[in-house]
This record gives C-alpha cells, sequence and structure tokens, in this order.
C-alpha cells in the first residue's frame, strides 16, 4: 500500500479530553510521545497531520494541526481526519475501550492502522484476558484475581483497573484486610483485579511486532514509586536492564506468538526478580519509553515501523544499546 498521508492521533493532547479538565501530568506524558513519534515522521516523505487540544500550544514537527475546542465533537471531528489519511497511527489508552474504539473507526474506513489488531487490543486491554493469554501461552505471569474469586490470604496484594492504563487508579496493601476495606470504600470491587505484590524490578520490554515475530529496541528500568499505598510512574531508564537482553527478547517473541494480531509498537511490563522474567501486562501502542528510544537506539523509529509493516522481508538494522533517561 502507498502511504501519502498519515493522520497521528494522540488522544489527551489531541482533544480526547476537550469537555473536561486536562491534567497536565497527562498532558506533558502525552506530548512527550506525540512529539517523538512526530519528530520521527517529520524527515519522512508523508504528510502528517494531527489535532491539538485548544488549550495547548501546536506541536513543532507537524505542519497540519487541527485545533479541537471545548464545544467540538471530537470523535467526528478524527473520523473526517482519518477519512483523509491512508494510513493512521493512534496513541490512546486502553481505558474504557478508547484505543479499540479509534482502531475500529480507522479499520472500518479501510485505513491503514501503524498498529495493533482489534483481536489483540481487545485481549492486551483486559488484564484478566492478557493473564489467562500468558497463562495458556505458559508464560511465567502471576496469578490474576477478580474480587469474587481471590484467596483472600498471603501478604501483600496489589488492585488495579482491569482495563486501566498506566498505574492509574493502582494501590498495593500489605494484608488483605485493608485492601478489601480499600476497594470497599472507593466501590472498585467490580472494576479492579487483583494480584500478589511481587519483589523485584519494575521494568519494561520496547519492541516492535509483525507477523507473530518480535524485534526488541530496548529494555528499560521503570521508576515507580508507592506513596500512601498508591503507585505512580515517575518515568523510565531506558536500557537500564540491557544485561537482560536475551531473556527479554525470548519473552516477547512468546509474547508475539501467544497473542495473535499484535503489531507495530508494543510495551510490555514486566517484574526482574533475579533470573526470573515475569510478564504482566501488555501495551498495544506507543509507551512513554518511545520518547527517549530515537537517542537509545540511533534509529528513526517511525520509519522502521512502517517499513515492518508495509515491506515483506524487511531486514532490521543493528540497533544502538544507548542509556536514556525519561522523566515525567
Amino acid at each position: 500500500m502507498l502511504i501519502k498521508k498519515i493522520f497521528v492521533c494522540e488522544f489527551i493532547t489531541g482533544g480526547g479530553l476537550n469537555a473536561q479538565p486536562l491534567p497536565d501530568s497527562l498532558a506533558k506524558e502525552g506530548a512527550l510521545m506525540r512529539d517523538a513519534l512526530l519528530y520521527d515522521l517529520s524527515s519522512l516523505p508523508y504528510q502528517v497531520s494531527t489535532t491539538v487540544d485548544a488549550r495547548l500550544s501546536n506541536p513543532k514537527y507537524c505542519a497540519e494541526c487541527i485545533k479541537v475546542s471545548a464545544g467540538d465533537d471530537v470523535w467526528q471531528v478524527w473520523k473526517t481526519r482519518m477519512q483523509s489519511a491512508d494510513a493512521v497511527w493512534l496513541i490512546a489508552p486502553e481505558t474504557d475501550g478508547i484505543l479499540h474504539y479509534l482502531t475500529q473507526i480507522a479499520a472500518l474506513q479501510g485505513k491503514l492502522v501503524l498498529g495493533c489488531g482489534l483481536a489483540s487490543i481487545e485481549v492486551s486491554s483486559d488484564k484478566l484476558a492478557t493473564y489467562l493469554a500468558l497463562k495458556q501461552a505458559d508464560i511465567l505471569t502471576l496469578p490474576t484475581y477478580t474480587y469474587q474469586n481471590w484467596p483472600k490470604s498471603g501478604s501483600s496484594w496489589l488492585a488495579k483497573p482491569n482495563d486501566g492504563a498506566g498505574c492509574e487508579e493502582t494501590v498495593c496493601y500489605d494484608d488483605a484486610e485493608n485492601l478489601m476495606h480499600w476497594l470497599v470504600q472507593h466501590n472498585k470491587l467490580l472494576t479492579h483485579v487483583i494480584q500478589p505484590y511481587q519483589m523485584g524490578v519494575p521494568a519494561s520490554i520496547s519492541c516492535v511486532i509483525h507477523n507473530a515475530k518480535a524485534q526488541l529496541l530496548s529494555c528499560n528500568t521503570q521508576l515507580i514509586e508507592i506513596n500512601n499505598h498508591a503507585l505512580s510512574y515517575n518515568g523510565s531508564i531506558i536500557n537500564g536492564l540491557r544485561e537482560h537482553w536475551q531473556a527479554f527478547e525470548v519473552l516477547a517473541n512468546k509474547i508475539a506468538s501467544a497473542i495473535p494480531g499484535l503489531a507495530g509498537y508494543v510495551g510490555i511490563d514486566v517484574i526482574v526478580n533475579n533470573h526470573s522474567v515475569y510478564a504482566l501486562e501488555i501495551n498495544p501502542r506507543l509507551t512513554t519509553s518511545f520518547a527517549g528510544l530515537r537517542e537509545a537506539t540511533g534509529a528513526n523509529l517511525a520509519e522502521l515501523i512502517i517499513n515492518t509493516l508495509t515491506q515483506p522481508n524487511f531486514k532490521w538494522p543493528k540497533l544502538q544499546q544507548n542509556i536514556v533517561n525519561i522523566h515525567v
């Protein structure tokens, strides 16, 4: 397929919250990913467009930016922009099915989605479904329970939204009774899944997947803090765990085979405990780590991803493994 026009849709900065308050932290994180992608695309022979929340300034590396104001129907704006594009690059949270719905809109219009397919987004947007898929593929992971089948024994437990993204509404308690009290108090009995808290180094894998094969980009340390039981993500050290490259590469390829339809950039959240690597979550979209990958790899990742998805038998160059710090 010949690509001339690409529409980049980043949910937070692109108007997804146009009728709501726009948290600075979310806008900053969204802009990091969007701007890194637009910078890569700016040196390639495509006409690139995007949308921008009217409360924000236009990104530097995009000539065509459509402002989205509070009264606009942002979903209609996005549909219209997709209609005039050949390919669509989506950066959106899995929460409330947002990424799935945007992908569906693009797919129904016959556009090339430079990312994951609907089936893989459906699985990876659901933490319980992700756990079952990993377990079925015999991939090391953590038991994941609904409140109804949670054994309520043991020491430390972690609860997170079943369809959440990042550390949103994720908490850790050192006993079941206190966690149960939090779930009841905050009306989260039906929305959250529960996992045993696993000691180790929080980490992530950045990779590109196509035809059930993964190309590793980096092995990252995640900067996660727990304050007053709540988890927060403060950034990543890109290639902070590059000594685990081989193990991460094996794991990424197992996941690529286990969940059909994963394509383009994919982030995989893991916990490293000695020689064990636990797969926790799959992010079927750009993650914040993408912002540091051009410097870390020495390559234009947008170009490599497009070539991977559009050129049969595309051969990847050898990538650098530089260490880069990303703070949010």
